[in-house]
């Protein structure tokens, strides 16, 4: 059976059905998965401007925003769109994720077979790229639209730039640069991109042979100028959101120790693509071992692809690729608390894919085993994948998995228990939030969260020892104030309830909550 379908795969329509196909299998059970906690609200669920659709209020706002530290207009406007065809109903949210990944599985296939003339090869990354793992929490998550959507303007921008060196002309430059600039107003992972365009220039165009390499630079002067004033951009609106982590937070050292380890990490992941998780924390300690064992890796590879350079060139570019594309997400600037994420492997893992595709001569690669591993490693990826995106159904399950897989975060855990929360699961949510704590004794959020879950379940006392051991840890949190005086309040300790309330409003003195407890008591006439 397998053979014979093997051997019928010999056209591009054939490799395009099958790459729909395989996306599809993967993929399709998301349109009955809800939106997860992570960053849905704030894209879709709680954000009024992208609930209202396609306006031109939406639109002056989706321009003007930096929320969440990036500019990316051209991401909320499919938001927006969607809302405005599915309302939110995240099924229709989700099947436009698949959609995308279907045009960009294809495009990345005929992108490649147009660059390279191989339709096998060509299929394989295209292949991997579309049931790899690693790819399934940019598809089924959301709020990862921009990873989507930059690709497919990425892959575009590409496709020009080949016409651009086969029939140069100002015409074809200048598609090339309105691609690449609507790219980069989906997702900022684009500034590598004319990095890459002189990758391809060595291998698979071939363009090196003719064209001294000076002249190729000078020919990208104002794709590097583009990326460069997006960088800026991009650097000051997460500057702003204070995403940005400081030298004083995560010293320089340890900064490169997370970098060389992720990327071995990373490697990791797209040969073994197993315990994959939503979240990975940075590593707050590296190890002399480690950073050692990362950095003769990462050496050892980059010295074969330059010395085999002449003998397989698919080798430098995959590997350059991979270590390039990666260079803006891989924590030298570093921005949140993880350490990696999947996310970040949408577009730098075509690098190894290529090397993958391409390392075989062409005879061998032609003969019916070499394509019956190829089969072979695409159904395992394809099984693999099937499973990862069952944990992406709802936010609990994705976060009980991740927290199995991920044991030391105390993030995850936290998350969890607010998770566990939210619906009504009490005493698995006071678990999760132990374990936070277990792992992070200074979580004042997770003391906060587990005081009101033993408010909800009326054990007044276990809830104000709670928010006492929040406020002990963090004075500075009107939450914690809030939730003892309401906890003081329900036992009829009304006066050292409103104490609490005006501590939480010298605090914050917009907060609506404490000044509604305040005033109920006032309004009692138990205080003056």
């Amino acid at each position: 059976m397998s053979r014979h379908l093997i051997n019928k795969i010999d056209s591009t329509d054939t490799v395009v059905l099958l790459l729909a196909a395989a996306v599809m299998i993967v993929f399709l059970p998301v349109y009955g998965f809800e939106f997860v906690s992570f960053d849905d609200a704030i894209h879709i669920t709680n954000n009024p401007h992208v609930q209202n659709g396609l306006t031109v209020d939406g639109i002056k706002w989706a321009f003007t925003t930096t929320i969440e530290g990036n500019w990316v207009p051209l991401m909320w406007i499919t938001h927006m769109i969607d809302a405005a065809i599915y309302g939110v109903n995240p099924g229709g949210h989700h099947m436009s994720n698949l959609i995308l990944h279907i045009i960009n599985s294809i495009v990345l296939f005929l992108l490649f077979k147009e660059m390279t003339g191989e339709l096998w090869r060509s299929a394989l990354v295209a292949a991997l790229f579309a049931v790899h793992p690693a790819h399934v929490e940019s598809v089924a998550w959301v709020s990862e639209r921009k990873d989507l959507i930059s690709a497919l303007f990425w892959f575009i921008t590409m496709s020009f730039y080949v016409k651009y060196t086969r029939q140069p002309s100002r015409k074809s430059y200048a598609y090339v640069i309105i691609f690449f600039i609507l790219g980069l107003m989906s997702k900022p992972m684009l500034v590598t991109l004319p990095f890459v365009l002189l990758l391809i220039d060595s291998w698979p165009l071939g363009r090196l042979k003719q064209t001294p390499l000076s002249k190729l630079i000078i020919e990208k002067i104002p794709m590097f100028i583009i990326s460069g004033v997006f960088s800026v951009i991009t650097y000051y609106a997460q500057k702003n959101y204070k995403a940005v982590i400081s030298l004083a937070e995560l010293p320089y050292s340890l900064r490169m120790g997370n970098v060389l380890t992720a990327y071995v990490k990373y490697l990791k992941n797209a040969v073994i693509p197993t315990g994959l998780s939503v979240f990975y924390p940075r590593m707050e300690a590296v190890e002399a071992w480690q950073w050692i064992g990362a950095v003769v890796i990462l050496l050892a590879v980059t010295i074969c692809a330059v010395l085999v350079v002449k003998r397989s060139p698919y080798i430098l570019t995959g590997w350059f690729w991979f270590l390039g594309t990666m260079v803006p997400v891989i924590g030298l600037v570093q921005v949140g608390a993880q350490g990696m994420a999947d996310r970040y492997t949408y577009i730098p893992f075509i690098g190894l894919f290529i090397m993958a595709a391409y390392a075989l001569p062409t005879k061998i690669s032609q003969r019916l085993p070499v394509k019956i591993i190829s089969f072979a490693i695409i159904c395992t990826c394809t099984a693999l994948s099937v499973k990862q995106v069952r944990y992406w159904q709802n936010s609990t399950s994705l976060l009980t998995h991740a927290s199995q897989t991920i044991k030391t975060s105390a993030l995850l855990f936290y998350n969890l228990g607010t998770v566990l929360a939210e619906t009504g699961k009490y005493d698995q949510s006071l678990k999760a939030f132990d374990k936070a704590i277990a792992i992070d004794p200074k979580n004042a959020d997770a003391y906060i969260n587990k005081g009101t879950v033993y408010m909800r379940i009326h054990q007044f006392d276990k809830a104000a020892e709670n928010f006492n051991s929040a406020i002990a840890i963090k004075p500075d949190i009107p939450e914690a104030y809030n939730g003892l005086g309401e906890a003081m309040m329900t036992v009829g300790n009304h006066k050292a309830a409103a104490e609490m309330f005006q501590k939480a409003l010298l605090i914050n003195p917009n907060y609506k909550r404490a000044h509604s407890n305040l005033n109920m008591i006032i309004e009692r006439g138990i205080i003056k």
